[in-house]
C-alpha cells in the first residue's frame, strides 16, 4: 500500500525543527496543511490545464504557500525565521506538492490527515525528548535543572536526522507501509546546504562550500547504494534508514 503522508516533506520537517517540542507542533501543523493544500490545488486544476500548467502550479503555490504560512506561524510564536530557514521551508512546501503529484492520494483526505497525524504525533514525541535531553525543558518549562547526560549536542542537525528516521520508521510500523518510492536525495542536498556538518578553515568561500557538501553528498551516496542491500526490517527499509545513515555521517564529519 502507498504511503497517504508525504514522507520527504514531513523528513526535511523533522530534521530542521524537532529541537523543542513547540516548533515540532507548529511544524507538523503547517506541513499537514501543506499538503492538503497541495492535493486540493492539483484536485481543482487537474483536467483544466496542461500537465506541465498544472504540476507547476501545485509546486509553486504550495512551496509559497508553506514559506508564508512558517513565516507567519513562527513569527506568531516568537520562533525566530532567517532568510536560510525561510528558504527552507518553500523547500518543504515543493516536497508537500510533489507527494500529491506523484503519490497516490486520491483526494483521500481522510487516510492523509490519519496517517500524518500519527508521524506529527511521533514528531512531537521525538522534539520533546531533544529539548529534555539538551536543556532539561519540555514546551520551555524546566523540570530538571542539571544532569550529567544533557548536552547541546541533541540540538545538532545529526540528531534532527535520527529523529526524522525514527519518526518515519515507528509510523510505518503502525501503519504496516514502506517508505517506498521516495527520493532522499531530494531533501538531504537542500539539508547539506542549509546546515554543513564541517567547516573548512584551510579554505574559504566557494572552495570550502563545494568541498563540505560535495562530500557530505558523496558520502551518503555511497552509503545509501549499500544499505540497499541490508537486511534491514520492512519499517526501516528506504527513507528511514537513508535518514539514519545520514545521522551518523553528521555525527562522524562533526568530528573533524
Amino acid at each position: 500500500m502507498k504511503l497517504k503522508y508525504p514522507a520527504e516533506a514531513f523528513a526535511l520537517g523533522i530534521v530542521l525543527f524537532s529541537r523543542n517540542m513547540e516548533e515540532a507542533f507548529a511544524a507538523g501543523i503547517l506541513v499537514i496543511l501543506a499538503v492538503v493544500f497541495a492535493e486540493f490545488l492539483k484536485n481543482l486544476l487537474e483536467g483544466a490545464v496542461p500537465v506541465w500548467s498544472l504540476r507547476l502550479c501545485v509546486l509553486i503555490g504550495t512551496g509559497a504557500i508553506a514559506a508564508g504560512a512558517f513565516l507567519l506561524g513562527f513569527s506568531a510564536l516568537g520562533i525566530r525565521v532567517d532568510t536560510g530557514t525561510w528558504i527552507m521551508t518553500a523547500v518543504i512546501g515543493l516536497l508537500a506538492g510533489k507527494a500529491a503529484l506523484f503519490g497516490e492520494l486520491e483526494g483521500d483526505y481522510g487516510s492523509i490527515f490519519y496517517e500524518s497525524g500519527i508521524l506529527w504525533g511521533f514528531w512531537i514525541l521525538l522534539g520533546i525528548a531533544r529539548e529534555f535531553l539538551s536543556q532539561g525543558e519540555i514546551f520551555g518549562n524546566l523540570l530538571l535543572e542539571k544532569a550529567p547526560f544533557f548536552s547541546q549536542s541533541f540540538q545538532s542537525t545529526a540528531f534532527g536526522f535520527l529523529a526524522a528516521g525514527l519518526a518515519l520508521a515507528f509510523t510505518n510500523g503502525i501503519l504496516k507501509k514502506r517508505s517506498s518510492g521516495t527520493q532522499s536525495l531530494l531533501l538531504v542536498v537542500p539539508a547539506v546546504i542549509f546546515s554543513r556538518p564541517f567547516e573548512m578553515v584551510t579554505f574559504g568561500g566557494v572552495i570550502a562550500f563545494i568541498w563540505t557538501v560535495g562530500v557530505s553528498i558523496l558520502l551518503f551516496l555511497s552509503v545509501a547504494r549499500m544499505i540497499r542491500f541490508s537486511n534491514a526490517g520492512p519499517r526501516f527499509r528506504g527513507l528511514p534508514l537513508e535518514m539514519l545513515s545520514m545521522s551518523f555521517i553528521y555525527l562522524i564529519l562533526s568530528i573533524y
